[in-house]
């Protein structure tokens, strides 16, 4: 498609910043006024008529206007749109992926991303709070969470859930061989970098004194039961046979307390912007987990 000259021009850049706006609108909705745009834009009534004038001469949308109840999407062209903003690139941040079910999503999000012509760039963070601080920095535009650690953040809004045993299979709860799990004097790992699994940590062992809470990453865990600094923590049942060789005693995590923490979520900052329909689209095609839970039963390679 060949730019129109306009979009060379001093309205580019308003142009360019209404595409991504209106990327987020369907065919029917009632576009913002052009008052409220020059503010929120931060620039003059013709610039922004100029810019609607741009992005309608390229075909990427028609409006019809209703008189007093205001102006509406005629026909709008979402690939189109999601072009003339720029051609952004998408960032989602996810965990790190060391189990099949976090390779699983990325390879998923990473095809259907590709399939619906939208840019994306995965980031790989350890911690659910890292993830969220990267959000609200706006270091990147989407984050993958699970739906127990996504609950503690008000300031965020879920985009996407893909459902029950799409973070995690399950949680469990570890204890050094013949423990107890009841046993008042255990050293409990924690892992303040993940909101979720701190939850669930107090909601099996209940609040404990600083003394018995130990500060480990979770990628240190199979270290800290060798050398005896823990005695016992609550992590992925997924990945636990995998990872720690260590003698221990695994026990099912009761279902009220890690319900939630099986599901995965996407999230955003809350906006009053709608998400983009191509990026919508792509998070919500059944392609995602399709593929995901191929890669889970070993019948996919993962790709991302």
């Amino acid at each position: 498609m060949a730019l129109p000259k306009i979009l060379m021009s001093r309205v580019g850049y308003v142009t360019a910043q209404l595409a991504e706006m209106l990327s987020g609108y369907e065919l029917g909705d009632r576009i913002p006024n052009v008052e409220g745009l020059t503010a929120q834009l931060h620039c003059g009534k013709g610039t922004v008529q100029a810019a609607f004038a741009a992005l309608e001469q390229a075909g990427a949308l028609a409006l019809r206007s209703r008189g007093h109840l205001g102006t509406f999407i005629d026909a709008i062209d979402h690939p189109l749109l999601w072009e003339l903003a720029g051609h952004r690139t998408v960032t989602i941040a996810m965990p790190l992926p060391y189990s099949r079910r976090y390779e699983g999503l990325a390879t998923g999000l990473h095809a259907t991303f590709r399939d619906h012509s939208i840019p994306m760039s995965l980031m790989f963070m350890r911690g659910s709070v890292e993830r969220v601080g990267a959000l609200r920095e706006d270091r990147t535009d989407l984050v993958v969470l699970s739906a127990l650690a996504a609950s503690y953040e008000p300031d965020v809004e879920v985009v996407h859930d893909f459902g029950p045993e799409t973070y995690v299979h399950s949680h469990c709860v570890i204890v050094s061989e013949g423990r107890d799990p009841q046993d008042p004097t255990l050293r409990v790992a924690v892992d303040r970098s993940s909101a979720d699994l701190l939850a669930l940590v107090e909601q099996v062992f209940g609040e404990l004194p600083p003394e018995r809470l130990v500060e480990v990453s979770y990628n240190q865990l199979d270290h800290a039961f060798h050398s005896g600094a823990i005695d016992a923590t609550v992590w992925n049942a997924d990945e636990v046979r995998a990872h720690i060789t260590a003698p221990i005693d695994v026990h099912p995590l009761p279902q009220a307390a890690g319900i939630d923490n099986t599901r995965a979520v996407v999230v955003r900052m809350r906006k009053e912007q709608p998400v983009a329909v191509g990026v919508r689209e792509a998070l919500t095609d059944p392609a995602v987990t399709a593929i995901a839970a191929g890669v889970v039963d070993g019948r996919t390679t993962p790709t991302y």
